[in-house]
């Protein structure tokens, strides 16, 4: 197997996980693995690894009803 750097390597399992969302198994587990060397290469992104952004809460009117 060649070794791919980790731009080719996302890439190909991007197109990996668009053929396992069409039903192909063997393409999910591929993708899972290539996805797995990736982040053992990179380590913890933070796009990866970060809480969601808390939205603001609702918002009260400046002004009182009653």
């Amino acid at each position: 197997m060649e070794i791919l750097d980790d731009e080719e390597l996302a890439s190909a399992a991007y197109v990996l996980r668009i053929r396992a969302a069409h039903g192909d198994r063997e393409a999910l587990r591929e993708a899972e693995r290539l996805e797995g060397i990736l982040k053992s290469r990179l380590g913890p992104t933070p796009s990866g690894h970060a809480p969601l952004a808390a939205g603001q809460g609702a918002r009260k009117p400046w002004w009182r009803f009653w």
